[in-house]
């Protein structure tokens, strides 16, 4: 995903092998040069104490992003690299 392509208040779908072990779905806060600050909105179960500990926010390389289509599912004709 292009940085240009992102902008505040976007859902979009995150993976962070670093901090999360399952994707989940963020609201964009900030835009940055090759990253974008999010809020998770939605994540799986198992990564509960991991969001705790982020405090809701995280922040995930736009390589890692893929926009959503209207039904917050993710838009398969997105692809990432």
């Amino acid at each position: 995903m292009k940085i240009s392509a992102i902008n505040v208040g976007d859902k979009l779908q995150g993976k962070v092998q670093e901090d999360m072990e399952h994707p989940f779905i963020g609201t964009v806060e900030k835009v940055y040069s090759n990253s974008a600050l999010l809020t998770i909105d939605d994540y799986d179960p198992k990564d509960s104490d991991n969001v705790a500990e982020l405090n809701h926010k995280i922040i995930v390389n736009v390589n890692s992003l893929k926009k959503l289509k209207d039904n917050n599912t993710p838009d398969k004709s997105t692809t990432t690299k």
